[in-house]
Order: C-alpha cells, then sequence, then structure tokens
C-alpha cells in the first residue's frame, strides 16, 4: 500500500493535517494507536470543560435563591457527570473519524514504527509513503519526587475517569488543567489544596489576573502553598 503522505499522530495537528491533505486530493493513511482526537479531546481541554460545566449547573442550583429561584434540594450523580463526560468525547471523536473518512483518509489504529523515511511498519501491514508527517503529541510528565513511587497517586487520566468524591484533594501544579480539577472537586465539596512551585498559579499568564482568581478560588476554600516544592 503506498500513499502520498503519511501522518503519525491522530491529534489536533495529525487530524487537520490529514483532513486537508485529503480535501486536496492526495492519497493519506492517519496512524493513531489510541483514539482520534489526541490529548486535547480525550484527556485534555474537552472532558475537562465537560466536568466543569456540570459543576458549574451544580454550583448554580446551589445558589439559586440569590436569583430568587428556589432549588429545594440540588446533588449531583458524579458516575452520570463522567458518563456524559464520555459520551461527549465519544461524539467528537466519531465526528473527526466521518470527517477524515470523508475526505477518503485511511485510518489505521496501532502504533507505528518508522523503517526509513518512506515506510511504515504497522502490527503486520507495511505502508509506504513519499511524504512522512510526524504529529505524535505529548505524555504525561511523572516528576521525579522522592516517594512518589511508594504512593497512589492520581494523573489527570484517574482524575477524569473517577466515579468517587474524595474527602480531600492535593493537585501538585497550579497550571491551566491544574486549577480546573481544582475548581470541579472544590464545587463538588472536596478540600483542595493546590501546592505550586512558583509564586502564583497559571503561571504563563499575567499575574494580576492569576492573583484575582486565587482569590476568588481562596473563598470557594481552595488552599495554596504557592513558592513550594513537593
Amino acid at each position: 500500500m503506498k500513499y502520498q503522505i503519511a501522518i503519525i499522530g491522530g491529534g489536533p495537528a495529525g487530524y487537520t493535517a490529514a483532513e486537508a491533505a485529503g480535501k486536496a486530493g492526495l492519497s493519506v493513511v492517519l496512524f493513531e494507536k489510541r483514539s482520534l482526537g489526541g490529548v486535547c479531546l480525550n484527556e485534555g481541554c474537552i472532558p475537562t470543560k465537560t466536568l466543569l460545566y456540570s459543576a458549574k449547573v451544580y454550583d448554580y442550583a446551589k445558589h439559586a435563591s440569590k436569583y430568587a429561584v428556589n432549588v429545594p434540594e440540588a446533588f449531583f450523580d458524579l458516575g452520570k457527570i463522567v458518563a456524559r463526560k464520555s459520551k461527549v468525547v465519544r461524539k467528537l471523536v466519531l465526528g473527526i473519524k466521518a470527517k477524515l473518512t470523508a475526505h477518503q483518509v485511511h485510518i489505521v489504529t496501532g502504533e507505528a514504527t518508522i523503517v526509513d523515511k518512506n515506510t511504515i511498519q504497522c502490527g503486520e501491514e507495511t505502508y509506504e509513503c513519499e511524504n512522512l508527517l510526524l504529529c505524535t503529541g505529548s505524555e504525561t510528565f511523572i516528576p521525579p519526587i522522592p516517594g512518589v513511587e511508594n504512593v497512589d497517586y492520581w494523573t489527570h487520566r484517574d482524575a477524569l475517569d473517577n466515579k468517587e468524591v474524595p474527602a480531600s484533594l492535593t493537585i501538585v501544579g497550579g497550571g491551566v488543567i491544574g486549577m480546573e480539577f481544582a475548581s470541579f472537586f472544590t464545587s463538588l465539596g472536596v478540600q483542595v489544596t493546590v501546592v505550586e512551585m512558583l509564586d502564583e498559579i497559571l503561571g504563563g499568564m499575567d499575574k494580576e489576573l492569576s492573583a484575582m482568581l486565587r482569590a476568588e478560588y481562596a473563598k470557594k476554600g481552595i488552599k495554596f502553598l504557592l513558592s513550594t516544592k513537593v
């Protein structure tokens, strides 16, 4: 099997390139070992925003009296919140697959191995290509914290699929994803502590805005340990 373009990685870069190339009339093969959509769709932006929206609705219901609306008893079902998240992700993944198929992109599920610049091996099959595009994305980084190998910690994947509400949660890292999880679990009544190595959360953003956001989260009960290493 010979293609004009072979793309390894079906995340935002890979599937966008595959769709554009297919639309232009090129023959394209796309390799993805997990699910189309990459980290953003399956384990990052989309699922966290979906969870946050459920938490937001729950917050609105709890404080509805401020807006002259009476909600006698607001409660949540974490299992159903997670199931809704998975349904949203699945629907979007199928949407990407449909768009790629519509542009004649050949999708191969499996781990691709580069034999040489014009040859890809995946499973028992060999694929030839004129051009090779690598869009392999990112992996979860476990920092070399002394003792981390001895504890049962979560990564973002575990947090996204967890169906039981913990009593308390310590989040190492006050970046965007860390703060999204902090917000979500705080809304569910979890006692959250955020440990951040820098002197402010959301290190790459405007410090004044970050400080304002941190103050709002602190009012909700989140405890912050800034300029602190684990």
